[in-house]
């Protein structure tokens, strides 16, 4: 059961690069004020051309900032030695009075780009920006794995069992993690309602960004309930789901996953081309069903239409909600395995009650009842994922 999710984060999103520079006492008052502009992480250490650079100066540093003083042979030595010790590091030559014989002996040094001395902050804080674009096309950081939600048909019980499953998985896990939850059920979903969040900010606020939106807006919008999990919910306004833009929900997915740990997705059961992309974007889809034939009819034909846009059957699941396993039960889990031809990944048992009345008041039923049997089931799958994805997330 070790590939029950079969969750992997092998993509990636580029980020702003964390910049050192180094220059002499005189240089670096020019460099402080970059600071407060685009570039994070900024760190500014004060020595002259001819002096030495530690590996402690150019720790965690993607792109370094370095005063060449081609008067000074020690102040070239100095940027060989830099070579040495970082070789993946991206270096620009800060240098006064600039010529081609000093740009040349740059470039046999693999020095290609240069800012002039003194510091000018809009310029500095430019080039840097620019590294930066550059450097986000080859050096990624990876993403978070991603599961996608969504019932068969309506009221499958699909969000009580998403945020059910994602605190469970933070309260399991050993190390503190991030959890997301996206309500992409644009039109119905009650995601706020099931958190007790209470917030104007929702997914619509990044859809209308455009091209503006980033991390810092994902953190902006993503509220932290009492239980310690962010939510994006969805507009409380019916959204028309055929204006959605495919790339621009892609884009705020990739961003989310950039900034969270793990990151899951209620998705409306109503298919439209941008809610596909979604899933497929995902590391898996778990599919919410009941034992009764409209359900898995509807699932059978839901899963010919994941074969006909190219998700691959490892990446579905399979959940049973408010599953009942008597010998008098019409359709066994069995059935249900064979009609919508996957295997039932989990199976939960309906409750007495305490679920309906804990989603009134925006708990987890957990705070009515710890021995509640749709807490257990929810434990038992929390457990399993843990042990598919090593700790529960990135």
């Amino acid at each position: 059961m070790k590939d029950i999710l079969n969750l992997s984060a092998t993509k990636a999103v580029g980020k702003a690069p964390r910049t050192t520079i180094i220059a002499s006492p005189m240089w670096v008052d020019g460099a402080a004020p970059v600071s407060s502009a685009l570039v994070r992480d900024l760190k500014i250490h004060a020595l002259g051309p001819e002096e030495e650079v530690s590996r402690e100066e150019l720790r965690d540093c993607e792109l370094l900032i370095v005063e060449v003083d081609a008067n000074y042979h020690a102040s070239l030595d100095r940027l060989a030695a830099i070579k040495r010790m970082r070789p993946d590091l991206a270096i620009m030559a800060a240098v006064q009075n600039a010529d081609m014989p000093l740009m040349r002996t740059l470039l046999r040094h693999g020095v290609s780009d240069a800012v002039a001395l003194p510091f000018d902050s809009e310029e500095l804080t430019s080039e840097i920006i620019n590294i930066g674009a550059r450097l986000a096309e080859n050096t990624q950081v990876p993403l978070a794995p991603s599961v996608s939600f969504v019932g068969a048909l309506g009221r499958s019980g699909t969000t009580a069992i998403m945020v059910h499953l994602a605190n469970a998985l933070v309260a399991r896990s050993e190390h503190p993690i991030r959890c997301c939850l996206i309500d992409l059920d644009l039109q119905s979903g009650h995601l706020a309602g099931h958190t007790n969040v209470d917030t104007n900010r929702s997914i619509l606020g990044l859809l209308d960004a455009e091209e503006r939106v980033d991390q810092d807006m994902i953190r902006n919008v993503a509220t932290k309930s009492k239980d310690g999990i962010y939510v994006i919910p969805s507009p409380p306004e019916i959204l028309p789901i055929e204006q959605v833009d495919t790339d621009q929900l892609l884009r705020i997915v990739e961003l989310a996953r950039a900034e969270f740990d793990l990151v899951f997705i209620d998705l409306p059961s109503a298919w439209t081309s941008w809610s596909l992309s979604v899933a497929a974007e995902s590391d898996s889809t778990i599919m919410v069903v009941r034992q009764d034939l409209d359900h898995l009819r509807q699932a059978k034909r839901c899963f010919g239409l994941f074969r006909e846009v190219g998700i691959p059957n490892n990446k579905v699941k399979v959940i049973v909600n408010r599953a009942t396993k008597g010998m008098f039960k019409s359709i066994s889990l069995q059935d249900v395995a064979d009609t919508v031809g996957f295997e039932v990944m989990a199976a939960i048992r309906e409750d007495r009650g305490e679920l309906s009345h804990a989603i009134d008041e925006g708990k987890l039923v957990t705070a009515i009842s710890r021995r509640n049997v749709f807490a257990q089931d929810i434990d038992a799958i929390a457990a399993r994922f843990e042990q598919a994805t090593g700790d529960g997330g990135r």
